[in-house]
């Protein structure tokens, strides 16, 4: 501060006025001797501080050639702000004022005012400071300017008031419906290789090994659960169109019917839990690789395909109208045409929270979504297990709006709001997730858009969406 301001002061001020979060005063404070402050308003609207109160000059007494400064301070733990201030001048130091020191002060952040003993006396006080993450918690004290240079400050007295304008975002949640029955599925395709006219099952024949232990390894998945039951196991197998149709139609039944003895040869599945099927020959699965495939007679090989009649005439035309296009399929995709779909139907049994807080670390696949969400109630908001938990759910998830919303909700419990946001665009149209878009956009200081989704979830009847317009 300059100097030059305080040479008719004689003693100085700090009025360190009261900092609420727009909590008004209902009565005045005695600030210090003769001053009393009321109505103390504090709002954060983006990145501004809006600052107001009442001071009131009844009490207080200022010589005629004297003034008193009363300038707010602010302080809190990595900085600190001097408030503007106001000088209270007695009758013969405002005239002295007028005549010589209005230049000056009309340059200086100072409001002047001459003490009227005749009336009641207050001075409305409002100004605004860009926003920093240390008002949040800041104090204000009362001091006195011991040497008249405006540089001490008796910190010895308790504070007026503590800041409290940190905005905490309002989550809302949602809980996943509970699954009454909690049926799942896997499944697979397997290419086993037969020789010539064979349906016979050679565990050892080419690719056979690693085809055999892909769907030895799906099945116990499930199979060693014992948390699960399998209540349905599916087989399907294709032929590729080369050959007769009657033939393919006996080789495709023949090979599926092979897997579903060996998987009940090896499992021990009641054959009633089987429900198997065919296709003699996979004329779609033919299409769908010539369809992509850049052979030179495409459209012509796809206008066979897609024309009606006898399968065996088709493949007669194939051949003959496109020989070389008809050995390049027989060498590259017949051999995939002919596979086995299988899939396994199961269901799992319930968990109580104390038995799914354990689930969730050794067989997160074996819980439901509301499940998980039970577990992530047992943990503080915000903390790294609950973060964890809702993380887990969408991970096993990943398209569930629900699990979305919630996960992109845990991390703006900590402030991670551009972490929140590739779950935020799978969050669905829920209220709720509009008022966490909302949220993240606040945080991210994207006001205008925050303040869009944070209406429309107001509008819905979201009463914490109302909460996080406030200051906005």
């Amino acid at each position: 501060m300059n100097r030059k301001h305080f040479l008719y002061i004689p003693y100085y001020i700090m009025l360190l006025a009261g900092w609420f979060g727009m909590l008004p005063v209902a009565q005045a404070q005695q600030a210090t001797d003769g001053v009393g402050i009321e109505g103390v308003e504090i709002s954060r609207a983006r990145d501004s501080v809006r600052i107001a109160f009442r001071v009131s000059l009844d009490s207080l007494n200022v010589r005629s050639n004297r003034s008193v400064v009363l300038q707010p301070f602010f302080k809190g733990e990595g900085g600190d702000r001097w408030l503007p201030a106001v000088e209270v001048m007695g009758r013969k130091r405002y005239l002295y004022y007028l005549r010589n020191d209005s230049l000056t002060y009309a340059e200086a952040p100072y409001r002047v005012v001459k003490r009227d003993k005749a009336v009641a006396q207050q001075v409305d006080y409002q100004t605004a400071l860009a926003y920093e993450p240390w008002m949040e918690g800041a104090s204000l004290y009362l001091g006195e300017d011991e040497c008249g240079c405006g540089q001490v400050i008796n910190t010895s007295r308790k504070p007026l008031a503590v800041a409290d304008i940190a905005w905490h975002p309002a989550l809302a949640y949602i809980a996943p419906q509970v699954e009454t029955v909690k049926s799942r599925r896997l499944s697979g395709q397997a290419y086993l290789d037969f020789p010539v006219n064979k349906t016979d099952i050679y565990p050892d024949y080419r690719r056979n090994p690693a085809e055999l232990a892909k769907i030895r390894a799906t099945i116990d998945s499930v199979q060693g659960d014992a948390d699960v039951r399998i209540v349905r196991m599916q087989v399907k197998g294709y032929a590729s169109p080369e050959g007769t149709y009657r033939s393919n139609a006996r080789l495709a039944k023949g090979r599926t019917e092979a897997l579903k003895a060996y998987i009940i040869g090896r499992y021990g599945l009641a054959d009633s839990l089987f429900v198997v099927d065919s296709e003699p020959e996979n004329w779609e699965g033919l299409r769908a690789y010539v369809a992509q495939s850049s052979l030179a007679d495409k459209e012509g090989i796809l206008e066979i395909i897609d024309s009606e009649g006898d399968p065996d005439a088709k493949e007669r035309r194939l051949r003959s109208a496109y020989p070389q296009a008809y050995r390049t399929l027989l060498a590259d995709c017949y051999p995939g045409l002919r596979r086995s779909d299988y899939r396994i139907d199961y269901v799992i049994r319930g968990f109580n929270a104390d038995e799914a807080k354990q689930v969730i670390r050794t067989r997160p696949q074996n819980l439901s979504l509301q499940e998980m969400f039970a577990v992530a109630q047992t943990y503080r908001p915000g903390s790294p297990e609950f973060i964890e938990v809702f993380q887990i759910a969408v991970q096993f998830y990943p398209t569930d709006p629900v699990a979305n919303l919630n996960a992109a909700n845990a991390l703006l419990e900590q402030g991670l709001a551009q972490q929140a946001m590739p779950y935020l665009m799978k969050a669905g149209d829920s209220p709720q997730a509009a008022n966490a878009r909302g949220v993240a956009l606040r945080m991210l200081e994207r006001y205008d858009e925050a303040v869009r989704w944070l209406h429309q979830a107001s509008e819905a009847g979201l009463e914490e969406a109302q909460a996080n317009l406030s200051g906005i």
